[in-house]
């Protein structure tokens, strides 16, 4: 339960983060070369994303990984 919690908050901050910058599900899809399914996913908090893949989001976002999970 508390894992679910965790990945909704995750995916809320990953929208929140894409929608701030003005980019679409399928341009952050691109510039991360992550699956745009998956990136659905990640906001509805359906996914369990690795390090890397927040890494990568994180990076288009110009914020540390630690930046990006801070309040999840």
């Amino acid at each position: 339960m508390r894992g679910n919690f965790f990945y909704r908050r995750l995916g809320n901050r990953v929208a929140y983060e894409r929608k701030r910058h003005s980019l679409s599900q399928e341009t952050l899809s691109l510039i991360t070369d992550i699956d745009r399914t998956y990136i659905v996913k990640i906001e509805k908090g359906k996914a369990n994303p690795s390090i890397k893949v927040i890494r990568k989001i994180a990076r288009v976002f110009k914020m540390k990984v630690s930046d990006l999970l801070e309040g999840v």
